[in-house]
C-alpha cells in the first residue's frame, strides 16, 4: 500500500532533535517516562500516558515507541496493567519500528512488533 507525500504545518508541530514530530494539540502525560525512537509522528489529539508506570525503585520508561512510527489522530497509548496477588501494577509498553496506529485506536498492550 503506497501512501502519498504528507505535508505538515510547522506551526502545528514540535520537531525534536531526533526528527520526531509531535503535534502541539497532542496530550502527553509523564513525558519523562516516554521514549520516541526517532522520525515518529504524533498526530493531533493523540494521548500518550507515560505517567502510568510501575511503582518502586529504579527508573524504567513506561512507553517505548520505535523509529518511523505514526500515531494517528485521537488515538490513546497507555501501558497495560495487571493485578497479581492483590497488587495492582502497570507494565511497560513497547511499540516496534515502522508501525502505524490508526485514528481513534486505543492501545493497551505489552508490545507491538516491528513491521
Amino acid at each position: 500500500m503506497e501512501t502519498g507525500i504528507t505535508t505538515y504545518k510547522k506551526s502545528e508541530f514540535v520537531e525534536t532533535e531526533t526528527g520526531n514530530k509531535v503535534s502541539r494539540s497532542a496530550r502527553i502525560s509523564g513525558g519523562n517516562n516516554i521514549v520516541l525512537g526517532g522520525k515518529t509522528i504524533v498526530h493531533p489529539k493523540c494521548t500518550i500516558r507515560g505517567d502510568l508506570r510501575r511503582s518502586g525503585q529504579g527508573h524504567q520508561a513506561s512507553v517505548l515507541i520505535g523509529r518511523f512510527c505514526s500515531l494517528g489522530p485521537s488515538c490513546v497509548i497507555r501501558p497495560p496493567y495487571k493485578t497479581y496477588k492483590g497488587v495492582f501494577s502497570y507494565y511497560p509498553l513497547k511499540i516496534g519500528d515502522h508501525v502505524e496506529i490508526g485514528s481513534n485506536t486505543i492501545i493497551e498492550a505489552a508490545g507491538i512488533g516491528s513491521h
